[in-house]
């Protein structure tokens, strides 16, 4: 299983202790004998008290994020989301791991899909790097093997 994947699974145990989530499934075709997967908005729909979040998750081994790993779909997907209405938000979930370790303590972030499209515009890089996501993102501590979501940034 691919380091995205563990994430995934990772996230979704850490949400089911506060809120009710919902996978996206991944859409499989299958194309000349090969089962691929074809794109999907976002990985998560999560319900938190009176606030509902669409969520992509992305996981990577460096001290940034590049672009190119956060689609032009998924972008799109998660910013119409978040203008939906005042309690609907765009999250993309991003945790930094050690290549080496992966099972050892990861960093990780949650970041308003405004917030990763605003440094995009601003910025003539082609990455984020962890240190804007401390700055600008909410981090995520890791306790008895799942991570401490805090939605509150986000409570109307």
């Amino acid at each position: 299983m691919n380091e995205g994947k563990r994430f995934e699974q990772k996230f979704r145990a850490s949400l089911n202790q506060c809120g009710f989530i919902l996978r996206i499934p991944d859409k499989l075709i299958m194309r000349g004998g090969h089962l691929l997967s074809e794109q999907t908005e976002a990985d998560f729909i999560a319900v938190v008290g009176d606030e509902t979040y669409l969520i992509e998750c992305k996981a990577v081994g460096a001290k940034s994020l590049p672009y190119k790993n956060v689609k032009e779909h998924q972008e799109q997907s998660l910013h119409e989301f978040d203008h939906a209405g005042k309690h609907s938000h765009g999250i993309l979930a991003v945790e930094f791991y050690d290549r080496k370790r992966y099972g050892s303590r990861n960093d990780m972030f949650l970041m308003p899909i405004e917030t990763w499209l605003a440094f995009k515009d601003e910025e003539n890089r082609k990455s984020m790097p962890i240190a804007v996501f401390e700055e600008r993102g909410v981090k995520c501590p890791y306790e008895k093997g799942k991570y401490v979501l805090d939605f509150r940034a986000w409570s109307a």
